[in-house]
């Protein structure tokens, strides 16, 4: 009887021991679900990151190449416009160099005074008159003259003489020219104008010069020999004569 109640006590032990390791085994299956929703969360998280960041790099990339190159093309446009402006200026460059010569055309050397004309010729025409004094560097003076009815060289004639007065330019020095006080008297043996040597008063290019106004008194002659009455200047050498009507004063 009593071997018998050992072995019953013994089983029940095994029975209990068996219990306590079941209870453990219930108590890992609790933890592995724990574990289950943390790494769920951790995916959320790092899926949000990626989508964001990307998307907002692409927009600010667009913004930049829009607005330079429209800049770049506006500039061009402008330079054009001061082109245009360079050439309205030389315009009116040629319109000065038109005023310069009064708009009157130059005779035909041949022209003379009293000289038979054509209704064809240009008329009036300007001429050269006075002093040549362009061997000093000066502008020339001129006069007009006009193709008209004549009675001495019918039907028609220059009149270079009563057309219009000799003008000298502006820019012309007369300093060289002055009567005061009075030149002395030419030489007896007439001046020829533009032909007869003479010698400038030192480191001058014009003067000395002689002449006079007295009517009986003739001072030089023109290119055709005829005696003149008026003054003459050594201009670089060489005598350049005028009639006193036509002298710079």
């Amino acid at each position: 009887m009593k071997r018998t109640s050992l072995v019953v006590a013994g089983f029940s032990a095994m029975v209990a021991l068996g219990l306590i390791g079941y209870g453990c085994t219930s108590g890992d299956t609790v933890n592995d679900g724990t574990g289950g929703k943390g790494t769920g969360g951790s995916s959320s998280g790092t899926g949000g990151s990626t989508t964001s960041g990307t998307g907002g790099s692409s927009t600010g990339t667009g913004g930049m190449t829009s607005s330079g190159s429209g800049g770049s093309t506006t500039g061009t446009g402008g330079s054009s416009t001061g082109t245009g402006g360079s050439n309205s200026g030389t315009g009116g460059a040629a319109a000065g160099t038109g005023g310069a010569t009064g708009g009157v055309a130059m005779c035909l050397s041949t022209v003379k005074d009293k000289m038979a004309c054509t209704a064809t010729d240009t008329s009036p025409c300007n001429k050269n008159c006075g002093v040549n004094a362009s061997g000093a560097g000066q502008p020339r003076a001129t006069k007009p003259c006009a193709c008209i009815a004549s009675t001495v060289t019918p039907p028609t004639a220059w009149d270079c003489t009563n057309a219009g007065p000799c003008a000298y330019p502006a820019t012309f020095d007369k300093s060289c020219f002055s009567l005061t006080p009075a030149p002395p008297a030419c030489p007896t043996t007439l001046i020829t104008t533009g032909m007869t040597t003479c010698v400038n008063t030192a480191g001058a290019t014009c003067g000395p010069i002689c002449g006079s106004a007295v009517t009986t008194v003739n001072s030089y002659q023109d290119s055709s020999m005829s005696p003149k009455v008026g003054y003459c200047a050594c201009i670089n050498g060489v005598y350049q004569c005028a009639s006193a009507k036509e002298w710079p004063m």
